[in-house]
């Protein structure tokens, strides 16, 4: 059979490519030159990434075990160019989603504002900051910034991470130090059944930060729990029974110790992983543990020491001494305020003045019918936060 005038044409076509557009034919040197029109856009092969790295188009064992995908995080320029792509094409050739939720995360930005870019010189290498904080710190601080949008670089909150890393670690040496191979809760006082209350109720707000990938809170809510409640309060209070090498002080210390590593190894892992390992009884690494189960039979003590450190907020700031405390905040008031004496100059009638009127004002704001409808939800809970912290320091100072 003879040849199309098509296949003809096509025969007498040269394919020319270059960088940089030609002005001439490389074969013929012909300047009638037409731009190929059969292409796909940058974005076509990457829109094939999460099936097509499993083997897709064939029938893999790992396309069926990991496809669709759970979650996916992206920056927001690129949302319409990689996430609909994923999503329309995932759709098109396996009738499935590629994946079930997808983080926009913030623009990670320069100490100036700007992108941080290396033409620029406004990048940080990652390596000099964990040089200098360590990785663990590092990890905190990046994910404290995580949940705001385009957020200028900072080591404030690195370096805060690094705190509550030198902090975790001195407790974990004074518990470890005690003494001890059990590893059980035993609770015998307030303050014990009050930090296993304090824990469990972080696992169930750190459950529910995480799900909706909000790290910031997460990461507040654990240094609230270490830092302040476990160690400024928990271990001060307990820290005369296990001197004595009381068994079920110390039994109990490492239970909640062993929770508490469980519930920072996420944002910290190397640190928590260190610590786990001295722990008495060890069989397994802490990145295959089981998550903490919750703990409801101490649900009842979590706001146990409100009172007492209500009373150590007042006596701290205004020196006025606390009253009506029972036996038991009145031992965990000495124990980790160490007051001395009452300093001189401390005006307790003044300061349930000044509470009082902080009182007012804060129920005034709250009855405001358009102050509760107008302002953001939390500023509101803000202002019903302070009410109730106003009030609990009266009550500590018998006002």
């Amino acid at each position: 059979m003879g040849a199309s005038a098509a296949d003809l044409d096509l025969r007498r076509r040269h394919l020319t490519v270059e960088e940089i557009e030609p002005r001439a034919c490389r074969e013929c040197g012909s300047a009638d030159l037409t731009r190929e029109q059969d292409v796909l856009d940058t974005w076509f092969s990457s829109a094939l990434w999460p099936f097509a790295t499993l083997g897709w188009p064939d029938d893999t064992p790992d396309l069926r075990a990991f496809y669709p995908g759970d979650l996916q995080t992206t920056a927001r320029e690129i949302i319409r160019l990689w996430e609909n792509r994923m999503i329309a094409c995932g759709l098109e050739l396996l009738g499935e989603l590629p994946f079930r939720d997808v983080i926009i995360h913030p623009t990670l930005l320069a100490r100036d504002g700007r992108r941080m870019s290396k033409s620029l010189g406004t990048g940080v290498d990652p390596l000099d900051v964990i040089a200098e904080y360590g990785a663990d710190a590092t990890r905190y601080g990046l994910l404290k910034l995580s949940s705001s949008q385009d957020v200028r670089f900072s080591t404030e909150a690195i370096v805060e991470g690094r705190r509550l890393a030198n902090k975790l670690w001195n407790v974990s040496r004074l518990l470890l130090q005690a003494g001890g191979g059990e590893v059980e809760p035993r609770p015998a006082t307030v303050e014990e059944r009050w930090v296993l209350a304090r824990i469990d109720a972080t696992r169930a707000e750190l459950e529910s930060r995480l799900a909706a990938f909000d790290f910031a809170p997460a990461v507040q809510a654990l240094y609230h729990l270490t830092f302040d409640e476990f160690c400024d309060w928990y271990a001060e209070a307990v820290k005369p029974r296990l001197y004595e090498r009381d068994a079920d002080a110390v039994a109990t210390a490492l239970a909640a110790l062993e929770r508490l590593l469980a519930l920072v190894h996420p944002f910290m892992p190397h640190l928590s992983e260190e610590i786990w390992s001295q722990l008495p009884g060890r069989t397994t690494r802490l990145i295959v543990a089981r998550w903490p189960e919750p703990q409801g039979e101490y649900a009842a003590d979590a706001h146990a020491l409100d009172r007492v450190r209500a009373a150590a907020t007042v006596f701290r700031r205004a020196g006025v001494a606390p009253t009506g405390l029972d036996d038991d905040e009145r031992r965990i008031f000495d124990a980790v305020v160490r007051p001395g004496r009452t300093p001189a100059g401390a005006d307790a009638e003044a300061e349930r003045a000044r509470l009082r009127a902080e009182i007012a004002r804060a129920e005034a704001m709250l009855a405001n019918d358009r102050f509760r409808e107008r302002a953001p939800a939390a500023v509101v809970g803000a202002e019903r936060d302070k009410l109730a912290r106003y009030r609990s320091e009266l009550a500590a100072i018998g006002g």
